[in-house]
């Protein structure tokens, strides 16, 4: 890509002032410089179940801000929020890009979108947002993915309280690349902002790169009720073993791997992939090329309907910050086949088949095994199932966070969490041979 000099001034420009900006929307000097919520107790009924001990005494103002409303893991969180944290008015704000979430909104939750043309634009969004905070009575921002959190940090007065949630590890994205994004994540946090990260691993990872300025909590995702299935998910097939992926199609995704992979396997595995992406064409060429075992299914709504038709659930990732689909595969009862990253080893409290992501041969040997009926993965499918019933509460998640919301201080972390080893990898099939 050809940059022109006009916009390397231009970038230089806007660096150049972001102080100075920032200063400019903090300041805020007529308004007190904190809400104060009056808050009251509720009697809980033993018999029946309490979503929180806290209620605001009057309706609260939220702005969710975010990049996009694409079907991805940070927007189903925040239109589950929405329609989950029903006491408050919600407005929600993206950036530009896909509106297939906004369908998902509640009838009385407004939203913007602020049609953001390029990086170029983020000033402009940081005004108009800033404005609507002001003109909305705006009580608390929460912000998600790295240029939505930005805007919002540019835009949100002190009076307001911000949360930004840390959904992917800072050291696998473009902060990996780009010493403008770097530089940028750094000198805009605030001590007040409240950080919240969805997993121990991406916070290790963010405190590792960044540093933590304020108050954090980690909170895992929630999995939606309808995903939860009576029972697990035990090995019933026959002749054919046919396993589901579900996620866009990517690199970070790692679906080349898999395509490889399958160059190898037996004939009677099958693999499925649903999701849509940037690297679509090229996965369907090799796919007809060598006449795999792999569909490409497209993106489905009802995945929650497909998923106990399948024997297993594989992901084969280079990184990830806690991926819904895999939560929601664990509720469904299905055992997982994971490529060995700490982060999936966290989630699934290394309870799964683990596959070298620089050994392709490694993964074709254990999935043949399976296939063959020499590793059964009734106990994994049965732990994991247990497992997301404890972390991935969806009433849980909804407590916390309006506890979170209404007194951070009191559902706060300000001491180190220890690091989780990804350890050697697992493998359930040492004396399996090709």
């Amino acid at each position: 890509m050809i940059v022109s000099p006009y916009n390397i001034v231009v970038l230089r420009l806007e660096i150049k002032y972001f102080h100075l900006i920032f200063a400019c929307f903090n300041l805020n000097t007529c308004v007190p410089k904190g809400i104060r919520h009056n808050f009251t107790s509720v009697d809980s009924n033993p018999n029946l179940p309490v979503k929180s001990t806290i209620v605001p005494m009057h309706q609260t103002n939220i702005l969710h801000i975010i990049d996009t409303m694409g079907i991805g893991g940070a927007e189903k969180i925040l239109a589950g929020t929405v329609n989950g944290l029903t006491d408050f008015q919600h407005h929600v704000i993206y950036l530009n890009g896909s509106d297939a979430m906004v369908t998902s909104l509640p009838a009385d939750c407004r939203i913007l979108k602020l049609n953001c043309r390029s990086k170029f634009d983020m000033l402009r969004c940081a005004f108009r947002v800033n404005r609507y905070i002001k003109k909305n009575n705006i009580d608390i921002v929460h912000s998600h993915l790295f240029m939505a959190s930005l805007v919002a940090r540019m835009a949100c007065p002190k009076r307001v309280k911000l949360f930004t949630t840390i959904h992917n590890l800072p050291s696998y994205n473009f902060f990996s690349e780009s010493r403008v994004a770097n530089w940028l994540e750094r000198i805009t946090t605030r001590k007040r902002h409240h950080l919240i990260a969805i997993c121990h691993e991406v916070f290790n990872d963010y405190k590792n790169k960044f540093g933590v300025k304020g108050d954090y909590t980690i909170l895992y995702n929630y999995v939606e009720d309808e995903f939860y299935k009576p029972a697990y998910h035990s090995m019933n097939f026959k002749e054919n073993f046919r396993m589901i992926a579900v996620g866009n199609l990517k690199k970070q995704k790692n679906y080349g791997y898999l395509v490889e992979a399958f160059k190898s396997m037996p004939k009677n595995i099958y693999l499925d992939i649903y999701g849509s992406g940037e690297e679509e064409p090229e996965l369907r060429s090799v796919i007809e090329k060598h006449r795999l075992n792999i569909r490409l299914c497209g993106v489905h709504k009802n995945i929650q309907q497909l998923l106990t038709t399948y024997d297993a659930f594989i992901m084969s990732s280079r990184f990830e910050g806690q991926p819904i689909s895999l939560l929601e595969a664990m509720a469904s009862g299905m055992p997982a086949i994971l490529s060995d990253i700490p982060v999936l080893r966290e989630v699934t409290n290394c309870k799964a088949v683990f596959f070298d992501l620089d050994n392709v041969n490694d993964l074709v040997v254990k999935v043949t095994a399976i296939a063959n009926h020499r590793i059964n993965l009734d106990d994994l499918a049965k732990a994991n199932f247990e497992r997301i019933k404890k972390i991935g509460s969806r009433e849980n998640y909804m407590t916390m966070l309006k506890k979170i919301y209404l007194d951070p201080d009191t559902y706060r972390s300000n001491s180190g969490i220890q690091k989780r080893s990804a350890g050697t990898i697992f493998r359930p099939a040492l004396t399996v041979s090709a």
